[in-house]
């Protein structure tokens, strides 16, 4: 990851604080999150998760159907139901 260094109003800062200890965050997370929604918001970039998924999409494979229903079945159904 690149690395940047910005300044902060007290408040602003106080606030990244607080938000960063109730959700368990680091700083950074919370202000990549932040940062990724808004330029999201005005079009810029495409959201983390759609990322991910073009980075994978093509190079995963469902197992074949009768082999996850021998071996879970429930996890058959889900994925009959949302996946195929």
């Amino acid at each position: 990851m690149n690395v940047i260094t910005l300044k902060l109003p007290a408040a602003l800062h106080a606030a990244l604080k607080e938000v960063s200890r109730q959700r368990g965050l680091s700083k950074s997370a919370v202000v990549r999150e932040a940062l990724e929604q808004s330029l999201l918001a005005q079009g810029v970039v495409a959201a983390a998760a759609e990322c991910w998924v073009a980075q994978w999409q093509g190079k995963l494979s469902l197992p074949a159907a009768d082999s996850v229903r021998a071996a879970d079945p429930r996890l058959a159904q889900l994925l009959d139901k949302h996946v195929r």
